[in-house]
């Protein structure tokens, strides 16, 4: 698609970001994009200040999460002394990365309007961030370099830190210290960083491509490596344990063995066995849907900030964000569900004709997409039909709420009644939290006339149920551990009437 096909409508909302500095810094800004999408993605900001600063090496500002990354690629030392070259490599990649983190926490603590998009410190952050009560920062570095010198250290392996949360601070580059593990690398349990290295940070990312999903397992794990004695062999071992419960409906695995263990021990190579297992191949074949929702997102955000929307009531990136981030918020299951709920719509009905469907999710009873299909007449321009489809679509996400009276958090999405050559989407959120009197008598008389119209008809409900499928064991098998590696027999854990 040509930028110069489209006509620059919103200069003011048009964001010139970095890609990324260094080789290292570009990979990450690429799977930011992916994993974080682009509203909420910002690779190498600045302080706003004399002679500005670089602030981190990517910044995540979506909601009450800021997660800040430090990018460091150091060469690693061959002195002949193991714990020598450790220690150098160390003060450089992980300690400066924790020194950078710190920082750039304290300055957006301090300082939340003075963030540049750009070195010359010319192009504020567009997002407007608050710290709050409820603002909370995560902090992650990521050390390259050392993967070959690891893996010929402990003769084998991945490549990946040994991870021992009994090793804190100093004690990382003290006379007694073992190289290329890695615990706490900070005293102060506040300022927790998590440490990803060569062979685990593209796991984490990939693996928990959503801003849900990856916030998730900083929480665990964090909650895990400040808890309970923990070794690892690798990160690897310790994402495979939570993927298992993710896989299974179950995200809270790693706060489960936290709290029913004192001490935890994960075993070598977990990673690679989960992802030869026939239940990761299901997984992942399944959810391969869910990435319409990621691409339905990531086409309008290409929009937004080229500046080259149609029409927008919202003509500000913080105001865009606040439009969208309820769809963005949507982990990877989630985004499977509504994905299937999108497309078999899409698929089922007649080209030449209009519909509406709803869809709920129990577990946010107080929340509901409303999807319009509407088809293009050829005698309509692109200016009127969707003119004519936003004030549709507008109508019927008011109608929904007198349908639904307990539904207080409306998104409608637009679509036209097939796929073809050309297709757009056009997005509403009505914010039902405080109805009026006014609003319900207008949303009434909408219901009215577009039942005598012929516009609205009565809706049936069809309830889905998605689980992923539990393993089966039978007889004496049943006293086995589970598979999905929780430590507890099978009868005990996924065996559970």
């Amino acid at each position: 698609m040509m930028l110069t096909s489209f006509p620059v409508n919103y200069p003011e909302m048009v964001v010139e970001k970095s890609e990324g500095l260094t080789v290292s810094e570009k990979k990450l800004a690429a799977l930011g994009y992916r994993t974080f999408l682009r509203l909420w993605s910002y690779p190498n900001p600045y302080k706003m200040q004399l002679n500005g600063k670089e602030l981190c090496d990517l910044l995540i500002a979506f909601d009450n999460h800021i997660i800040i990354f430090s990018d460091k690629d150091c060469a690693y030392g061959n002195s002949g002394d193991p714990r020598v070259d450790w220690r150098r490599w160390y003060k450089r990649a992980i300690q400066k990365s924790a020194e950078q983190l710190i920082g750039a926490k304290n300055w957006i603590s301090r300082c939340p309007d003075r963030i540049a998009i750009d070195a010359k410190c010319s192009k504020k952050l567009p997002l407007e961030i608050k710290i709050t009560s409820k603002t909370k920062f995560h902090l992650i570095a990521i050390a390259h370099g050392a993967t070959e010198p690891c893996k010929a250290y402990f003769s084998g392996g991945d490549g990946g830190f040994l991870i021992n949360n009994r090793i804190i601070g100093n004690m990382h580059v003290d006379e007694g210290c073992e190289p290329f593990c890695v615990g706490r690398v900070l005293d102060n349990a506040q300022d927790f960083i998590h440490v990803f290295d060569d062979s685990s940070y593209i796991n984490v990312l990939r693996e928990l491509d959503t801003i849900q999903d990856f916030i998730g397992y900083l929480d665990a794990r964090q909650t895990l490596l400040t808890g309970k004695g923990v070794i690892a062999e690798s990160e690897n071992d310790i994402l495979a344990q939570h993927l298992r419960g993710v896989i299974k409906g179950n995200a809270c695995i790693l706060q489960e063995i936290s709290r029913e263990y004192t001490d935890v021990c994960f075993e070598e190579g977990l990673l690679d066995e989960l992802k030869q297992s026939q239940m990761y191949c299901d997984w992942r074949k399944k959810m391969r849907i869910s990435y319409f929702w990621d691409d339905l997102l990531q086409k309008t955000f290409f929009f937004i900030e080229n500046g080259l929307s149609a029409s927008t009531t919202s003509p500000t990136i913080q105001e865009q964000s606040e439009l969208f981030k309820r769809m963005a918020r949507e982990d990877r299951f989630h985004r499977y569900c509504l994905s299937e709920g999108f497309l078999s719509f899409l698929s089922t009905i007649n080209p030449n004709c209009r519909g509406t469907r709803i869809l709920f999710n129990t577990s946010e009873p107080d929340s509901c997409y409303l999807l319009l299909l509407l088809p293009r007449k050829e005698y309509m321009s692109d200016e009127d039909y969707r003119a004519v489809r936003k004030e549709m679509l507008a109508d019927y996400c008011a109608i929904t709420k007198v349908e639904y009276p307990e539904v207080s958090h409306i998104i409608g999405v637009a679509h036209e009644s097939a796929e073809g050559q050309y297709t757009s989407e056009d997005f509403i959120y009505l914010d039902a939290s405080e109805w009026s009197t006014e609003q319900q008598a207008g949303a009434l008389a909408l219901k009215k006339e577009y039942e005598e119209r012929g516009l609205l008809k009565k809706r049936s409900m069809i309830p889905r149920t998605f689980f992923a499928e539990k393993p089966k064991m039978k007889g004496r098998d049943r006293n086995k551990p589970c598979p999905c590696g929780s430590g507890r027999k099978f009868k005990n854990c996924c065996g559970q009437d």
